[in-house]
């Protein structure tokens, strides 16, 4: 079934957003994971690292922070997109199947 959204969408399919939204959380997830190591390193300074922010700051990279935090907005946007597109299905029964 192609659930082909007109308006936004970009004519993508509901399937090829969410596949795309998964992929985007798992590098998410990856991101995060790198910039808790980051932050939790030992740094050379006299202040604890645990007292540092996990994102924004402190003995983090904010490269990566920042990485994760567009990541995350991308992801956002695709949620958005699915719930637009899943609202614009006219028949129940095939909106349910993706609603999870």
């Amino acid at each position: 079934m192609d659930f082909s959204g007109g308006g936004g969408g970009g004519g993508a399919s509901l399937s090829e957003m969410y596949q795309s939204a998964r992929r985007l959380l798992l590098s998410a997830r990856d991101g995060v994971a790198r910039v808790e190591r980051l932050a939790s390193a030992p740094t050379s300074s006299s202040y604890s690292s645990s007292s540092a922010p996990l994102v924004g700051g402190g003995a983090g990279d904010p490269a990566a922070a920042e990485e994760v935090r567009r990541v995350v907005a991308q992801i956002q946007g695709l949620c958005a997109q699915m719930d637009r597109l899943w609202r614009s299905i006219p028949a129940k029964g095939q909106r349910d199947l993706w609603k999870r």
